[in-house]
């Protein structure tokens, strides 16, 4: 047995590889750089954190997303993965302490977002370490053409240039051909081997039907469909979501409001 698949096993709790995990584990284990397109759900992350752990050093992570650094950082944790995340949510100290563990090598992983990652500070914080792989999440984000694009990812060329022999992988669940040609060039991997899942999610799709009584509509879907399951509403503006929120409690539905406009403990605890 490989000694992926025991991390795999052991540390993950799945039996088994799928589609092309395994094979992008072992190159970028090996030192190799990649791109990866596979659906959500498809065990993208496996795709990184298993060469962080099986290669000297830290495997820096870049997300641009602070819900997902803290709920990936939470699952490693609880798996026996030293993780940490640094984002501007963070207190100073707390920030602190993970630079901290960085530089003395005390962690498996770190996530951090584009915009800090690219700063001289922490170029030369990075530059003290000994790094795993620079692994760059959401890669669709680098490219003009994606669908979420965020101008800070373009500095993120400079990993190839300050750490060439660092290996790379970039994840992304979404990019067509246009947008896999940008992110490579953009991102220095036009060399890199390209591992392409299929994108058929037969869990997950969209209805639409015409509006009537919304509110009604809204009951007999939930209470046909839904009754039990965990959901999101989305509104166009703070004052329906708490009207929104409301609502369903009134109906007996246990429901919360999420917006901007909440105090920043409430939307943390919400």
């Amino acid at each position: 047995m490989s000694e992926a698949l025991q991390i795999l096993q052991n540390t993950f709790g799945f039996p088994s590889f799928r589609s092309d995990q395994e094979e992008v584990i072992d190159l970028v284990a090996a030192g190799g750089d990649a791109l990866v397109l596979m659906p959500t759900g498809g065990g993208k992350s496996l795709c990184y954190q298993i060469p962080s752990l099986l290669r000297p050093g830290v495997g820096v992570v870049v997300s641009p997303l602070i819900a997902l650094m803290q709920d990936q950082v939470s699952a490693l944790l609880q798996s026996g993965v030293k993780a940490a995340c640094l984002n501007s949510s963070m207190p100073a100290d707390e920030q602190r302490r993970v630079e901290d563990e960085l530089c003395r090598g005390a962690l498996d992983i770190v996530y951090v977002a584009p915009e800090r990652l690219v700063t001289p500070r922490f170029m030369e914080l990075l530059a003290r370490c000994e790094l795993a792989l620079f692994a760059i999440d959401e890669a669709h984000c680098v490219s003009q053409w994606g669908h979420d694009f965020r101008p800070e990812y373009l500095a993120l060329a400079v990993l190839a240039e300050r750490f060439p022999i660092i290996p790379r992988v970039a994840l992304t669940a979404t990019a067509d051909e246009a947008t896999r040609k940008d992110i490579a060039q953009r991102l220095h991997l036009t060399d890199a081997p390209l591992f392409v899942t299929g994108f058929d999610r037969p869990n997950i799709r969209y209805t639409v039907v015409p509006k009537s009584n919304v509110r009604s509509q809204f009951m007999a879907f939930y209470r046909e469909h839904h009754r039990g399951h965990s959901g999101i509403i989305y509104c166009l503006s703070r004052r329906k979501v708490d009207q929104t929120a409301q609502w369903l409690l009134d109906q007996g539905i246990d429901a919360m409001p999420y917006h901007a406009g909440l105090d920043g403990q409430i939307r943390k605890l919400n």
